[in-house]
């Protein structure tokens, strides 16, 4: 059975080998773009009325189509290749339950966002305790916004704290500790 992990890596390789075959297409539409007008000298205007005037038309509209379909494909691979990025970023951060150490890190983790919350909550008493009478005739409002830390900052921080307390305890319980 493959993880969660496994299957993140090879949808990554698989885009990153779309990508690669989509580069190629956009290089194969490119000197296709230019090998379109490479009868034509630079600059040359349409003759109109002249017997070539058709021709050239053509090859002016068979190597727009080609730079564009140029373009569109180099920015399909490079999109490609922005979404296998995140994949493996967010891979590389991300605890999965069937890993070996996923207690560990999560225990980690909650550690330093407690203590990240902590040190927030004390640079905020520190700051309402040093602004005094003006601060507490603030409405709740302005008190949030004058704050180093907007309160829903740490209210969001002690959700996120509790929900994955309630995962390793789930995590413990599923390991027999």
């Amino acid at each position: 059975m493959t993880t969660y992990r496994d299957r993140g890596a090879a949808k990554a390789e698989r885009l990153r080998e779309w990508a690669g075959k989509r580069e190629a297409k956009s290089e194969a539409a490119y000197e296709a773009s230019h090998s379109a007008t490479a009868g034509i000298p630079f600059g040359q205007p349409i003759l109109v009325g002249h017997h070539s005037e058709g021709r050239h038309r053509r090859a002016i509209e068979r190597s727009d189509n080609a730079m564009r379909r140029a373009v569109e494909n180099s920015q399909k691979a490079e999109s490609m290749r922005a979404r296998a990025d995140g994949i493996e970023a967010a891979a590389d951060r991300a605890i999965y339950s069937d890993d070996p150490d996923a207690i560990e890190r999560l225990a980690e983790q909650i550690e330093t966002e407690t203590a990240r919350r902590d040190a927030m909550k004390a640079k905020n008493a520190e700051f309402r305790k040093a602004a005094g009478a003006e601060f507490r005739a603030l409405t709740f409002y302005e008190k949030d916004q004058t704050l180093p830390f907007a309160s829903f900052t740490v209210k969001n921080l002690t959700a996120n704290i509790g929900r994955k307390r309630k995962r390793l305890a789930g995590l413990k319980a599923k390991a027999g500790q």
